[in-house]
């Protein structure tokens, strides 16, 4: 199975057990639309831990890891996952339409696809399982989606890299102005890889794999390293790769001896084919816990984040923590999926619980006038469970037109109860929020 399938079963766990704690409160002025709600079978359903990708026509792309069709079964789970495009009305307030881009059948065709990307109009993304590598099952592929030349045509999917083996599989997060693609693996070690794909140097060549950097994780009797687990990675404006870990790092020598995860910077060599350089600029402490995102720049060079307890922003090497959550009315609780920035640099995240109902959040925390004083908190929208959906997971999307898109894990109608009346009944939706 693919890397990024055994950091989403804790998650989910994690999560859940999250939604016994409650908040309050909602913003007014703020307009939550219900794009779609998933019905299970070949519609998919649980969308996980990933944004939707918003194309220039405003249409929405995402991913579900199971139903689509297909006869995979994981646990409870069946369904291979599918892949979906939500087109916008023609008119204001009509509804949105679905279309499967594509249905995962399992073998060679994989399963549970991960996150997109969209570039010059195709999709790009990977799977967990299928190809043909030497994992049971296989051990996933990155993908190509072409859109057809006509609406309502097919997709083509097209095979770019068919990992070989646990160790060269590449979970994408990002790409550069050359078509390669960037993204975090596994590693022998089990400290986890930041590795790099790139494409042919001439026409019908084969894609390659390679490994740009390999984590240490804390050497045993040792307090300090450099990392283990990545989330994922981000370029800033210099062509340097930025992440988090979820463990490793500082290492504490008491209470279980817990891990609490770093950030990192990676730089590309001034040659080619020389090693990239990896600098730690923070390590998170017992107070912070462990980072459970990936990390995002605003336009002053900023970098933010969550951990399970808080947003950090990271600037000129001094970490701060701009948002709390507590279990108190009307704070949201549990954040998870990271944050998003927009150009006047207020930052906006999803809690899997808190808010009015205690069903989760939509959050926004807006720069102080002066210093450092505390970011205030305003709950964009609180989820009502059942037809509204509840325990939003994945990022949040920001459009160029400041509409937040985003997924719930559950909700949205009275089908997938696979977790009991205390995990909540429904599918997942995808909502919109206009403020």
């Amino acid at each position: 199975m693919g890397y990024f399938i055994s950091l989403l079963i804790p998650r989910r766990q994690a999560l859940v057990a999250a939604l016994m704690f409650a908040g309050a409160g909602i913003a007014a002025g703020q307009t939550e639309e219900i794009l779609h709600v998933f019905e299970a079978g070949n519609d998919g359903y649980y969308p996980e831990s990933y944004p939707v990708v918003v194309g220039p026509a405003g249409n929405v792309y995402g991913t579900t890891s199971y139903g689509g069709g297909g006869n995979c079964t994981f646990g409870v789970y069946t369904g291979c996952g599918m892949i979906y495009q939500l087109t916008r009305p023609a008119q204001a307030g009509g509804a949105w339409t679905e279309n499967i881009v594509w249905q995962f059948q399992g073998g060679a065709d994989g399963a549970i696809p991960g996150g997109l990307l969209l570039r010059n109009g195709k999709l790009y993304g990977g799977t967990g399982t299928g190809g043909s590598g030497a994992c049971t099952g296989g051990c996933g592929y990155i993908f190509e989606l072409t859109p057809p030349a006509e609406p309502g045509g097919a997709w083509t999917k097209t095979a770019l890299y068919d990992a070989p083996t646990l160790e060269t599989e590449c979970g994408i997060t990002a790409f550069d102005a050359e078509g390669h693609y960037y993204g975090v693996g596994p590693s022998r070690d089990g400290n986890g890889s930041v590795c790099r794909v790139t494409p042919p140097r001439t026409q019908g060549g084969a894609w390659t794999e390679e490994t740009v950097y390999v984590f240490k994780g804390v050497a045993r009797g040792q307090s300090l390293g450099d990392g283990s687990g990545p989330l994922g990675v981000t370029f800033d404006s210099h062509g340097n790769l930025w992440g988090a870990t979820a463990s490793g790092g500082y290492c504490q020598r008491f209470q279980g001896g817990s891990c609490f995860g770093t950030l990192f910077e990676l730089m590309p060599p001034a040659e080619a084919g020389n090693a990239w350089s990896e600098t730690v600029v923070h390590r998170f402490s017992n107070l912070d816990q462990n980072p459970g995102s990936g990390v995002v720049f605003d336009q002053a060079g900023a970098l933010y984040g969550i951990t399970y307890v808080e947003v950090y922003r990271f600037m000129s090497g001094a970490l701060t923590v701009i948002g709390t959550f507590d279990d108190n009315v009307p704070h949201a609780y549990a954040p998870t999926g990271g944050v998003v920035v927009d150009a006047s640099g207020n930052v906006f995240g999803v809690s899997a619980a808190g808010g009015q109902f205690g069903d989760g959040t939509v959050y926004k925390l807006t720069p102080p006038a002066g210093g450092n004083n505390p970011w205030p908190q305003t709950i964009l929208h609180s989820f009502a469970g059942g037809s509204d959906g509840w325990n939003p997971e994945g990022p949040l999307t920001l459009a160029p037109n400041g509409a937040l898109y985003g997924t719930t894990q559950i909700g949205g109608n009275q089908g997938c109860n696979l977790f009991g009346p205390e995990g909540g009944t429904g599918c997942g939706i995808v909502f919109e929020i206009v403020q």
